[in-house]
């Protein structure tokens, strides 16, 4: 099974510029390089940020560029998205039942719970005893299915001092969930680092992908008020899932497309 992971788009109103680029014109590429490269993608995950303010054309924006997309797309807010707004332009986005963006999606790998991190008018994330509520009720109803964790922040730090502040936050309680069930867990889904990168948290392995905008330097020491950016490449997630394996490979969306045999 291929899965697509879009994340950080950081759409913008009436599409301006950020930080020296056009985020709509970036995501307008990413989806030309998924059709050319990724149609044959079973599902795409928009792991959060998926406007920079939370605005109405933003999201209006991001419906029409996925219009063009035959794999089902699946959202998930970030600390920058706005839920009512997302929700007027997607109007049949999930519910957990608390107003929050969450679902379980069955999938021939096995059982997705994509997990709602949004804490209103914050940089970090939080599931609130509701969200982990549900949280708890989804783990207990998948059975023995493999399961797979979708997420816009993460639950731990990741050597970037600068991000690790906008971590998720009430950590203990999301483990104590999701601990009995740690063996079924095959792999984290995350965003909001804006940076590929793969490892392992408590013995889940997690993959973050780059955005398709701008980019989070890789700065183990800065740790002020100012976030470093860089203009590494920009791309999107590939993942390969099968009975014994989960690749996720960095697709660029610029730089080494000439190809040639080795």
């Amino acid at each position: 099974m291929k899965v697509v992971q879009l994340s950080d788009l950081h759409l913008t109103r009436d599409g301006d510029l950020l930080y020296g680029r056009s985020p709509r014109a970036r995501l307008t590429q990413a989806i030309d390089r998924i059709l050319a490269d990724d149609a044959d993608a079973s599902l795409c995950l928009l792991t959060g940020d998926l406007a920079d303010a939370g605005s109405d054309n933003a999201y209006t924006d991001l419906r029409a560029a996925l219009a063009r997309l035959p794999m089902p797309c699946h959202l998930l807010p970030g600390n920058h998205d706005d839920r009512a707004a997302l929700r007027r332009a997607f109007p049949a986005l999930p519910d957990d039942g608390n107003g929050f963006v969450q679902q379980a999606l069955a999938t021939p790998a096995g059982r997705f719970l994509l997990l709602d991190t949004l804490r209103d008018g914050k940089p970090w994330g939080l599931l609130c005893p509701a969200r982990l509520a549900w949280l708890a009720a989804e783990l207990a109803a998948g059975g023995d299915q493999p399961l797979f964790i979708t997420m816009h922040h993460p639950p731990f730090a990741a050597g970037l001092p600068a991000m690790d502040r906008f971590m998720l936050r009430g950590v203990d309680a999301f483990w104590e969930v999701i601990a009995p069930h740690r063996a079924r867990i095959r792999h984290l889904f995350i965003g909001h680092l804006h940076r590929p990168i793969g490892g392992s948290w408590r013995g889940i392995p997690f993959s973050c992908v780059a955005s398709p905008n701008h980019q989070v330097a890789l700065d183990t020491a800065s740790s002020g008020d100012d976030v470093p950016g860089c203009a590494e490449p920009a791309g999107y997630g590939v993942i390969l899932i099968d009975g014994d394996t989960i690749v996720a490979h960095h697709r660029p969306l610029a730089g080494g497309d000439t190809a040639f045999l080795l």
